[in-house]
């Protein structure tokens, strides 16, 4: 039986609502995540923290290796689609949907061009120039508050990168080397900033490299002791609010190939493993997308360009965004990805994210 995706819940209880709610709390009960709005009232100022990676069921099974994460969840939020880093941070940031701020995945087709959105290049080339972030990425981030740059912690190699420049615009990037200076760093802006943002990578990177064994499991145990000294380390009426941009699934080298007469129809690909996007030769789209159906449904969601759109997947899509999507996505719902010949590099992967089942879409809401 095909199981049923777990849809982005862009009107509430999703990652593109929390910053909205940090930054200017509603006290309406039809506003969003009006759990979170409660759980912050009264506070002097409000830590976010980021853990690129770690999704809500990766957290419940390891509650033991990190008791305060466990200890203090309220209820879990959704991700974005697909549910992967570029687009997942650009809706926090923007509070905005991949369709409407237009990141709509970790490779995405711009004219001739795939964007690598993370190091923003173009067959391994810088793309900057050709194709400039604040054009790319039109939404305005919600990183000003009362007039001033929001403070946004995170490493140095990520500080003058073109995704941050998408994504991050209006911030006050503070670098540093590792997160062991991220807790006195965070205090130090919550001096003269009431709102302070903190990024940590080192739980996805250990999944990608490694999967979810023994090396993520002390990511997570890593994890939660850095928040316990953040905790220490800014006023007892200050909260921190911990989140995700994504879950994860371990998939190892377990590939789903396209059948050789079926990839004759298909012009190139994006996207990535979790969500691939096939650009169909002209004229080839409507019989691809029918013909992958046929072969792929015992293990993959497979839609057509408009089905996306119309479940409301990406959200609104504006019209210069629509271009950059395929003609047929498709998202394996088991442990496995769909491989892209023209990324061989990629199959060293071993977890992956970016389709919408709940390992992947389900993440963490915390509060401490």
């Amino acid at each position: 039986m095909t199981p049923n995706p777990t849809n982005p819940d862009y009107a509430d209880r999703c990652i593109a609502n929390v910053l909205k709610v940090l930054g200017q709390p509603s006290r309406s009960n039809e506003a969003p995540l009006s759990d979170l709005t409660q759980a912050i009232s009264g506070s002097a100022g409000v830590v976010l923290v980021v853990l690129d990676g770690l999704g809500a069921s990766q957290l419940a099974n390891r509650s033991a290796l990190a008791p305060l994460l466990a200890a203090r969840q309220i209820e879990p939020i959704t991700s974005v689609a697909p549910s992967t880093t570029a687009a997942a941070l650009t809706s926090l940031t923007t509070g905005r949907p991949p369709g409407a701020h237009g990141i709509v995945g970790y490779r995405f087709s711009l004219g001739e061009d795939i964007l690598q959105s993370l190091r923003w290049t173009v067959d391994s080339n810088d793309a900057t120039r050709q194709h400039p972030p604040e054009q790319v990425q039109r939404s305005t981030p919600l990183l000003m508050r009362k007039g001033r740059a929001v403070p946004y912690v995170g490493r140095k190699a990520f500080a003058t990168s073109t995704f941050t420049k998408a994504h991050l615009r209006g911030s006050k990037y503070l670098s540093v080397e590792g997160p062991d200076e991220m807790p006195a760093v965070v205090a130090e802006a919550l001096r003269s900033d009431d709102l302070v943002i903190c990024y940590h990578d080192a739980i996805d990177k250990i999944a990608h490299a490694e999967g979810l064994g023994a090396g993520f499991d002390d990511a997570v145990r890593r994890a939660d002791r850095l928040l316990a000294e953040i905790r220490g380390a800014v006023p007892d009426d200050v909260t921190i609010v911990v989140t995700s941009d994504h879950g994860q699934v371990d998939c190892g080298p377990t590939a789903i190939e396209i059948p050789k007469h079926l990839l004759a129809l298909v012009d190139f690909m994006s996207g990535e493993g979790r969500f691939r996007w096939l650009h169909a030769h002209r004229g080839q789209a409507t019989d691809l997308v029918e013909r992958m159906r046929g072969v792929l449904d015992a293990t993959c969601w497979v839609k057509s360009r408009r089905e996306v759109i119309a479940a409301g997947w990406l959200g609104e899509v504006d019209d210069e965004v629509v271009d950059r999507l395929g003609d047929v996505a498709i998202l394996p719902f088991i442990d496995a990805f769909v491989p892209d010949p023209a990324e061989p590099l990629e199959v060293r992967m071993k977890s992956r994210h970016g389709s919408l089942t709940e390992a992947e879409m389900m993440v963490p809401l915390i509060v401490l």
